[in-house]
């Protein structure tokens, strides 16, 4: 479950779905904690124009793992960890083998896109995620909830 903008009004509302299935490569968070950004309120209300409803926002989110995928080596259940505003990326272009997905044409935003199984993802304003290793980072020990996610 999440809080999901169904239109362009700017307001959340409960919202259940489904998520994806664990693979071998993803991370199946309990999100703990997701801050705000404005671009968040931006997607909201459509003010970019490619907005699609119903949408949970969010890309700054701290949770805990409860499951990892088979091939997952960075992380195990009980890691406190973030994740930000992509969650997915080919893999095989010139950026995603330097390191530097973020330039990836087929990188996949948190929220607000569309899963290469054609799910739609949705953020980290929701109980939890399932995210693809790659794009998720262990939180130091040390920090409140509110810190990890600002």
């Amino acid at each position: 479950m999440g809080w999901a903008a169904k239109d362009a009004t700017g307001h959340l509302s409960p919202y259940t779905y489904s998520l994806r299935s664990t693979g071998p490569e993803d991370v199946y968070i309990k999100v703990i904690s997701c801050g705000i950004c404005h671009t968040d309120i931006h997607q909201i209300k459509n003010d970019l124009g490619m907005s699609r409803y119903p949408m949970v926002p969010g890309h700054e989110v701290v949770g805990e793992v409860v499951e990892v995928g088979s091939d997952v080596t960075k992380f195990k259940a009980g890691d406190v960890v973030g994740v930000g505003a992509i969650v997915g990326s080919c893999r095989n272009c010139h950026p995603c083998k330097s390191d530097i997905e973020q330039y990836c044409n087929k990188k996949i935003w948190s929220y607000n896109d569309v899963y290469t199984d054609g799910k739609p993802t949705q953020g980290g304003f929701a109980e939890s995620m399932v995210v693809d290793q790659k794009f998720v980072v262990k939180i130091p020990d040390g920090m409140s909830p509110e810190q990890k996610s600002s």
